[in-house]
């Protein structure tokens, strides 16, 4: 397993340091802990010419270097093994290329980092790094992951999500609770009052309850599928908008993180278009996990 934890001194990646501190990975781990730094020509919007080695343009760079490794030093243990990076550039654009050049299984991140940015639910080398990483990514906002829900929808995502959880070996003894969210029974306002452009409301109902039963397949199935592998693992259907009722769900059964998925080649794709996915990224309180198209 190889994993990129990205560090930036915030509370944020504090977090993500302490989650994966406590996630039971496989042996053996290898951790690349990155800490970008941008330099001063980068900062104050020089040209880009070549000025020579950039560390000459990061003050106290050697510092920032044993700091790092300072703070990863707790982490390795039997089987995971911790190697610190110290590397000048930009945030985002160095995070994605480190995760593939290092061929990476996942990202471990914060989901804010420091400066103004901060004040986000999700800060802006977050959702970048989210919508181009080819890997999946974990936004920490939690520094435990004890009850965790997985949302599939029946489309081909589910089956990598269901792939990523067991090949992840992170989830391995963790609560799981599979969440396929079918349409609301309510009909909105264009079956109600205009017919739904011709659309009687006994087929709609007919319709939301096919979808219902096409969720509860969806759930059990993939639940099935993750007690075969070893989890122990529930499943539910609750009813609404898929985004909010996930947020809404992880709230109520005090879920940790939420596995979710991307329809996009990349998740930039779906993240640009208002996906689930974007939506439950930036509006839930737990850990997100965005599983991508690779």
């Amino acid at each position: 397993m190889r994993l990129v934890l990205a560090l930036d001194g915030s509370a944020g990646a504090e977090t993500a340091l302490r989650l994966v501190s406590t996630l039971p990975w496989p042996s053996p781990t290898t951790v690349r802990a990155v800490r970008v730094i941008e330099p001063i020509y980068d900062v104050f919007g020089l040209p880009a010419v070549d000025l020579g080695p950039s560390e000459a343009f990061v003050p106290a760079f050697d510092a920032l270097k044993a700091e790092l490794a300072e703070e990863v030093a707790g982490l390795a243990r039997d089987g995971l093994t911790v190697d610190p990076h110290a590397i000048v550039g930009r945030p985002a654009s160095v995070i994605v290329e480190t995760a593939r050049t290092e061929a990476a299984d996942a990202i471990v991140m914060g989901s804010r980092g420091r400066g103004p940015m901060a004040s986000m639910v999700l800060g802006s080398v977050s959702a970048e790094v989210v919508g181009h990483a080819t890997c999946p990514v974990i936004v920490a906002r939690r520094p435990t992951m004890d009850r965790v829900m997985i949302a599939v929808d029946g489309s081909d995502t589910t089956d990598r999500v269901i792939d990523a959880v067991i090949g992840l070996g992170c989830f391995s003894g963790r609560r799981l609770e599979v969440v396929a969210v079918a349409p609301s029974p309510v009909p909105g306002p264009g079956i109600m009052f205009a017919g739904g452009y011709g659309v009687p409301v006994e087929w709609f109902e007919e319709g939301v309850e096919a979808a219902r039963e096409a969720m509860a397949e969806t759930a059990s199935t993939t639940a099935a599928r993750l007690t075969e592998a070893g989890f122990e693992v529930t499943w539910s259907v609750p009813l609404g908008d898929p985004a909010a009722t996930l947020v809404d769900h992880a709230a109520t059964s005090h879920a940790d993180a939420i596995v979710v998925g991307t329809h996009g080649r990349t998740g930039l794709d779906r993240l640009l278009l208002g996906s689930v996915a974007r939506n439950v990224l930036l509006h839930a309180h737990t850990t997100v996990v965005v599983i991508p198209r690779r």
